[in-house]
């Protein structure tokens, strides 16, 4: 499994700020003559950070100025760094600001921004966009491939990333997305215990919520999708599920590689080396049974962490595997016609739509989890088993390990392709810049053929409250926590 820190930094520090109204702390060498002295210069370019602030070398790796890590409080915007240790020079740089008010929040949070580290560079910058770069590299991307990544990223947003992005993150293109990205890691730091993930997750999801972080429209929950899309890309993943090889020859499958076609999916990764998908069930009260339990409530995926929710197949309870839901959220109100939809309408039991659902696991502490939400598409996709081969009475083939998830269910007539709710939406204008479509994926493989599993659609737009609503949506949901 990644970790999504900075890298190790085991040295020991002396800090001078280059000018006054300085001061360090930490062990030193700077007194022996007889060792060479390394410098590393800087400056804090984001607008709007609070003073004073605190340089320092991150040494246990957890986005924090720790009393017993080497540094430096400053009430300006400049700094150096000298060591005798030659690590100054190769490793990360991490800048902890003063209360930071947001330009979209009137709640005053610290901060934590990074850079790369200096190497043979004579000058660092550090702010928002080098925190993104660090991002990248929290994901487990090399240094060139981080920049890469946030270069491709900031042109796919209509702005023009200098040649050096590093060097150059202070150039006036960037000025709105640096102050923006400033808020935005002001709100991470202030609502999530993982400000790591955070990071990971606003460089990962850069394309996908740009424009509303530079519009300053992003949502409460956007911002949690942002830190989940982080834990997600720093977590080991699950693997396709595929263990069987497709002979060529013969056109079946077969346990056995095919010479003719090498290279399958079901010769790598975790399927051969680690046994597959490892899953545990749990009962109400979220703790552990054995695996060949009749009788479980959730399973919890031991790669990733997330528990999911296993549905009931009782048509008296209100989580019915049949059941079907309103997307609600903090920032989607659903259209009185999908409410009318909605099973609750004709079942009347709790719960018409997604929110009201999560508030009632939430409430009852159900698996001993209180933090039931939808999960995003990425988080569907990673429970896919493209290995399944169980089906259910009409032939339709299951896409999760049945095992532990034998409460599947295709769908209604109108939508027979075992699709559930997400809190993911996609962009589907040309540009990718605006439009939101619901997010359909295929999680059963229909009997007819006509769909396959792990298929993703968005042709489909969100009703609005108080307009015609000609295509009213409702789907089955399976929450998780973690």
């Amino acid at each position: 499994m990644k970790s999504l820190q900075l890298a190790a930094l085991p040295v020991a520090l002396t800090m001078a700020l280059s000018g006054c109204n300085g001061s360090g702390s930490g062990s030193s060498k700077a007194d022996d003559q007889d060792l060479p002295l390394y410098d590393v210069s800087g400056r804090v370019s984001s607008s709007n950070l609070g003073l004073p602030m605190t340089v320092c070398a991150d040494i246990n790796r957890d986005w924090a100025c720790g009393s017993d890590e080497p540094s430096v409080s400053s009430n300006q915007y400049n700094f150096t760094l000298t060591s005798a240790d030659i690590r100054v020079k190769t490793s990360p740089l991490l800048v902890q600001t003063g209360p930071a008010v947001s330009a979209r929040s009137s709640v005053s949070s610290p901060l934590s921004l990074a850079a790369p580290a200096a190497r043979e560079n004579a000058f660092i910058l550090i702010n928002g966009v080098t925190t993104l770069v660090m991002g990248e590299m929290l994901a487990g991307a090399s240094l060139d491939a981080a920049v890469a990544a946030v270069s491709h990223k900031l042109k796919a947003l209509g702005i023009t990333p200098p040649t050096d992005l590093l060097a150059s993150s202070d150039v006036v293109a960037l000025a709105e997305l640096d102050t923006q990205m400033v808020a935005l890691f002001g709100l991470l730091g202030a609502g999530s215990d993982d400000y790591a993930a955070a990071v990971a997750g606003a460089a990962k999801g850069l394309v996908t919520y740009g424009p509303d972080l530079l519009a300053g429209t992003l949502s409460a929950s956007q911002i949690q999708e942002i830190v989940a899309l982080g834990r997600m890309s720093g977590k080991a993943l699950n693997d396709t599920g595929m263990v069987q090889h497709l002979n060529l020859s013969s056109g079946q499958m077969s346990d056995q590689p095919d010479s003719g076609t090498p290279g399958q999916d079901a010769s790598f990764g975790l399927d051969v080396t680690d046994g597959g998908f490892k899953f545990t069930k749990l009962d109400e009260k979220g703790q552990p049974l054995p695996p060949d339990s009749a009788r479980w409530h959730c399973v919890k995926d031991e790669r990733t962490g997330l528990i999911w929710e296993v549905k009931a197949d009782d048509k008296t309870s209100f989580r019915d595997k049949h059941r079907v839901f309103a997307l609600e959220t903090e920032t989607i109100t659903p259209h009185a016609n999908e409410i009318a939809l909605a099973s609750c309408s004709a079942d009347h039991l709790a719960a018409c739509t997604t929110q009201a659902y999560s508030e009632k696991l939430n409430t009852s502490g159900y698996c001993g989890q209180t933090s039931w939400r939808l999960p995003t598409m990425n988080e569907q996709y990673d429970l896919l088993d493209f290995g399944e081969t169980a089906t259910d009475a009409a032939g339709n083939t299951y896409g999760l390990k049945v095992r532990f998830f034998n409460d599947q269910t295709i769908g209604s007539d109108d939508l027979p392709y075992g699709f559930y709710w997400s809190s993911t939406l996609l962009r589907t204008d040309p540009g990718y810049t605006a439009g939101k479509a619901i997010t359909y994926l295929t999680q059963m493989s229909g009997a007819d053929g006509g769909t396959g599993l792990g298929e993703l659609t968005a042709y489909q737009a969100l009703c609005v409250p108080g307009e015609e609503c000609l295509s009213p949506n409702v789907m089955a949901v399976r929450m998780v926590a973690e």
